[in-house]
């Protein structure tokens, strides 16, 4: 089939808006070209190879459906909190968990924050995360270049079907304190001007 590369690019999208998850060889094949043009089309039209735009389409397809979202819905993060989360559109997280040998793999890809407040956070991921298990967490707000790193015990992680992403997280920050296993007290300031910022 011959497709001009704008028309691979739109037909790749509706593809990833179906499947979040498909592979660049799945997607070839069903559209009936090879991968060398799908990646051709996208750093040509987008600038992007196959690999970010199928991220950055997960992300906008998992921001949506969060927006969509009733917040009354019921799951085990429906406790009853100190502190309201706050919902920040289109801001992400990096993670990666901790061990006690202090062995540190990679953070992931950027992954959608599904709230957030002082005390901890919300997110949608592709790896699983048994609760009590450490992580560190890169905080990435829309518009900003700063992030803000933080750490927090995993509270819970139950499956989801948002965009392909198989995990809703949540997350309990440590203290804040200059100790030496605890947040850092800058942190909870930027987290106090990431809730006055973002409070309705």
């Amino acid at each position: 089939m011959d497709m001009d590369r704008t028309e691979i690019v739109q037909k790749v999208a509706s593809q990833l808006s179906a499947h979040p998850n498909a592979a660049l060889p799945i997607i070839a094949e069903r559209l009936g070209t090879t991968e060398r043009e799908i990646e051709d089309a996208l750093q040509e039209m987008e600038g992007l190879s196959f690999q970010e735009f199928r991220t950055n389409s997960r992300l906008e397809q998992a921001f949506k459906q969060l927006g969509e979202l009733s917040i009354a819905a019921n799951g085990p993060w429906e406790i009853v909190r100190a502190r309201r989360r706050l919902a920040i559109p289109k801001a992400t997280v990096r993670y990666k968990i901790l061990s006690f040998w202090g062995r540190k793999g990679d953070y992931s890809g950027p992954c959608p924050l599904v709230d957030i407040s002082k005390d901890g956070l919300a997110l949608l991921a592709d790896q699983d995360a048994n609760p009590m298990k450490l992580l560190s967490l890169i905080l990435k707000l829309p518009g900003e270049e700063e992030t803000l790193e933080i750490k927090g015990r995993v509270v819970y992680a139950v499956a989801t079907g948002i965009a392909g992403f198989r995990y809703r997280i949540g997350v309990r920050f440590l203290p804040f304190s200059e100790k030496r296993s605890c947040n850092p007290v800058k942190a909870l300031d930027a987290l106090t001007r990431i809730e006055e910022t973002y409070t309705p």
